[in-house]
């Protein structure tokens, strides 16, 4: 695992130097914490602070919704931890806009989102509350009726919650294929976010957009990051999460 993460830094960060690219890009964490951590996939809010730095002395926009090909950057955080809801100030200190998909089951649940705190997330100018299905299974492993249930139920749950439509999928785990895909789109998702590196707008199948995975990132590997450094492993992760 250390030798295989030694190996992908390397390959990002000589791949950023070559390409530095200006790209729009999509960037994703887990949570964030100050005071109490809820998931050792949490990054420390001072570190997450230094990557917006980061990212706006790069020149690039954080925005809610990417519509340049240059220079937009769209954060995500997945699951529904706690740890961004305790940490909400920063996000208006700084203007930071985020979208934040939920697993409906854990709602409710010890170091996840209340609905009450959701219900304030979801009228919050600085966030966007969508879908991270019901259960966080392996949708690929289900039948088409479950994960059509999986992906219907969520979306339903939590547009009751919020009072306002929900309109994008982010793959559990990153496993995805055709029919998980088309099935999303039957049931009104109008986005579907994956865990693949890439430009925002090279899209995968068509609608899938791309995200690269930046929560334990450096200064110099984030910035690499956004350099376009990650591209170069997209087919690598194409093999790993795309399930037929």
């Amino acid at each position: 695992m250390i030798f295989f993460s030694k190996t992908r830094n390397f390959i990002v960060n000589f791949n950023g130097f070559i390409s530095n690219s200006k790209a729009s890009k999509c960037i994703y964490y887990h949570d964030i914490h100050s005071d109490n951590k809820y998931t050792e996939m949490s990054t420390p809010v001072n570190i997450f602070i230094k990557h917006i730095e980061t990212i706006r002395k790069r020149n690039f926009e954080i925005v809610s919704n990417i519509n340049n090909q240059k220079n937009q950057i769209k954060i995500c955080f997945d699951d529904g931890f706690k740890g961004l809801y305790e940490n909400l100030d920063k996000l208006h200190l700084y203007k930071i806009p985020v979208q934040i998909f939920i697993i409906t089951s854990l709602i409710d649940t010890p170091g996840y989102l209340t609905k009450s705190e959701l219900v304030k997330l979801s009228k919050d100018e600085f966030v966007d509350v969508q879908s991270h299905t019901c259960n966080h299974h392996s949708l690929h492993a289900l039948s088409e009726s479950i994960i059509k249930q999986e992906l219907e139920d969520s979306k339903n749950i939590l547009e009751d919650i919020c009072g306002k439509e929900i309109s994008a999928i982010c793959y559990p785990k990153g496993y995805f294929n055709s029919t998980i895909i088309r099935i999303a789109k039957e049931v009104g998702y109008k986005f579907q976010y994956s865990s693949i590196p890439g430009k925002y707008f090279d899209n995968l199948y068509h609608v899938v957009k791309r995200r690269s995975l930046v929560q334990f990132a450096d200064e110099k590997y984030l910035i690499n990051v956004l350099r376009g450094g990650d591209n170069i492993l997209s087919h690598w992760y194409i093999f790993k999460h795309f399930k037929s």
